[in-house]
């Protein structure tokens, strides 16, 4: 402790430091024997505690403690006056230019002793909250650094959890495209070879006419030409080419729409929620466009029921609901598929309906159901019932943090073992949840 006394008598100095000496306390005592050389020293030192004189030579006490209040914080130097005055507007002057304490004179051992002690366990107190303080704020830097971590990791494990599901959707996805793709290429070989029946009509036409243009020209001749292009004619089918071209066109158009729609349903799929972004989208839309993804997993061994209600219009991230979507048919189907004795197709209904507050999805299969011992953990990171391999354990746990924590809704689950589950979430429809800082 750095300890300042100012007073310009000598004998009080030594009385002050004679006293302080003897409660052997460790310090390092400076003096001032009037307030301008205290200014000075306080602007050019740090003390823990000043004993400052009311009355002084030059410049009085309490001007000196406006000095250094100025300077100084209240806790971070304490300051004792030290007066014979009586007068108690002087404390109160005192005081109001933020002195810590006083002690009157003559000083009596006893008591700046004991105000002494009380300083020292202020000043004890105030490092300990100092130290306490600084460490709370480098555990708090240390759990904004790894709040921003865990959002990496959260998005990445999100994006991981999608990527997976494409991964097991790739085979059946492009399947739909194939098909499509299939009957265009199809169409196409047939379309190359109507094109060259009808160039090698037209050149016969053209012949015809540059043949009547010749004046030399026998009519016997024309007749003849006549005849060959009506016989190509019907060699060539050109009736039924001229028929059959606007539907082979037609079709070829609607393939390549399909396969435009499935490759940007996946592109959508795969790219969005990382954007962090929300828009007023239609709830049954999404749905359509993860069934188109999902199609060709469902529709050997599931039959889907819909049944969407009118105007469920939500303030949502797209990709980030058509992820909640998948992963809750993914499961239905597996459990399904799983099935052993199964001989029939199972079902999938799904269901959309709002009110004044909400949107409502439902995700009903007539699957093998969930175990009452499990249904209270379904949403838990990592828990999973399938085999090794099959599943992270992710999909029903990050559901629920988009639906809940991104959204503002609920996703809750309702089953019965031997009797299918029922998957049930709703979004509020005008309600922007705001990004969490990572700052």
């Amino acid at each position: 402790m750095r300890i300042l006394i100012v007073d310009d008598s000598p004998f009080i100095v030594k009385q002050i430091e004679g006293i302080i000496k003897s409660m052997e306390m460790k310090c390092d005592i400076f003096a001032a024997e009037n307030g301008e050389k205290a200014i000075e020293m306080v602007s050019q030192n740090e003390f823990d505690l000043v004993l400052l004189d009311i009355v002084l030579p030059d410049i009085n006490g309490l001007e000196v403690l406006k000095f250094i209040r100025r300077v100084k914080d209240y806790g971070e130097v304490f300051v004792i006056v030290m007066t014979s005055l009586e007068s108690d507007e002087v404390l109160e002057e005192s005081f109001n230019r933020g002195a810590n304490d006083f002690i009157r004179k003559p000083i009596k051992p006893i008591e700046l002793s004991s105000r002494l002690r009380a300083i020292v366990r202020m000043k004890n107190y105030q490092y300990l909250y100092k130290m306490s303080l600084e460490d709370l704020k480098e555990k708090n830097n240390q759990l904004i650094e790894l709040t921003a971590k865990l959002k990496q990791t959260q998005d990445f494990l999100v994006q991981s959890e999608k990527m997976s599901a494409i991964g097991q959707l790739a085979a059946g996805v492009a399947h739909e495209i194939n098909n499509p793709l299939g009957f265009v290429i199809t169409n196409i070989e047939v379309l190359q070879k109507y094109f060259d029946k009808i160039v090698d009509i037209v050149n016969r036409y053209n012949k015809f006419i540059q043949i009547l243009n010749d004046p030399k020209t026998q009519v016997s001749s024309i007749g003849n030409l006549i005849n060959e292009v009506e016989d190509l004619k019907k060699k060539y089918r050109i009736e039924f080419i001229l028929e059959d071209i606007p539907q082979l066109l037609k079709e070829t158009q609607e393939g390549l729409q399909r396969v435009s729609q499935i490759v940007q349903s996946l592109k959508r799929f795969a790219r969005s929620g990382l954007e962090n972004k929300k828009t007023f989208e239609d709830l049954n839309d999404i749905i359509e466009e993860t069934l188109l993804i999902a199609r060709n997993e469902l529709k050997y061994d599931v039959e889907v029921i819909k049944e969407y209600g009118e105007n469920c219009h939500a303030y949502v991230n797209r990709g980030e609901i058509g992820q909640v979507v998948l992963n809750i048919l993914m499961n239905a189907a597996q459990a399904i598929k799983g099935q052993q004795n199964r001989t029939e197709k199972g079902h999938i209904y799904i269901k959309t309906w709002c009110d004044s507050e909400y949107v409502y999805c439902s995700i009903k299969d007539d699957g093998p159901g969930i175990k009452k011992i499990y249904l209270s953990r379904i949403f838990e990171p990592f828990f999973t019932t399938k085999d090794v391999g099959k599943g992270t354990g992710l999909g029903l746990s990050i559901s629920y943090d988009i639906i809940v924590n991104k959204h503002g809704g609920s996703i809750w689950a309702e089953s019965e073992e031997g009797k299918g589950a029922n998957f049930i979430f709703k979004i509020p429809i005008n309600v922007q949840i705001p990004e969490k800082s990572e700052n």
